[in-house]
């Protein structure tokens, strides 16, 4: 009896039946999310290397005056920031001339001008002569670009 009277007890404390509300419906575990981009305009995303807007010599260039050259450099302008980049003057066929950056420049502030120029002890540019410059560009969403440029000095006056 004592069993029973203690059952009645925590039935009437405890209730028998369930307070829990029943869900009919689960929500989804998964929301849908909200758009990147707004409604009527479109994501573009380009996947193409740096171009050259500007230079002071460009590929098949004839009657190049090597003085300037030889007093300022070569000076390139990109179409976007540069992350890296590797500029070589060499002959045709030939050896590097040696000017400065000699080696890879990577910085995240090089900004859209590559340059190169002499440096005490290399070689200059001569008259009548042909030259090749290659150039390797990187930018910041690391898309590249190789660049091999041709040209030639004017003959001598």
């Amino acid at each position: 009896m004592k069993k029973l009277a203690l059952l009645t007890f925590a039935i009437s404390i405890l209730g028998c039946g369930t307070e829990t509300q029943v869900i009919e419906e689960l929500p989804p575990v998964v929301e849908t999310p909200a758009p990147v981009v707004l409604s009527g305009e479109r994501f573009w995303l380009s996947i193409a290397g740096p171009k050259i807007m500007a230079g002071n010599v460009l590929h098949d260039d004839v009657d190049v005056d090597p003085e300037p050259i030889n007093i300022g450099g070569f000076r390139y302008d990109f179409d976007e920031d540069l992350k890296l980049y590797r500029i070589d003057l060499r002959l045709k066929d030939g050896e590097s001339l040696g000017w400065r950056p000699r080696g890879v420049v990577d910085h995240e502030d090089i900004g859209r001008v590559v340059t190169t120029q002499p440096i005490f002890g290399s070689t200059l540019l001569e008259f009548d002569t042909e030259y090749e410059i290659n150039m390797y560009v990187q930018d910041l969403a690391c898309n590249s670009s190789n660049f091999e440029m041709r040209f030639r000095t004017m003959p001598k006056p």
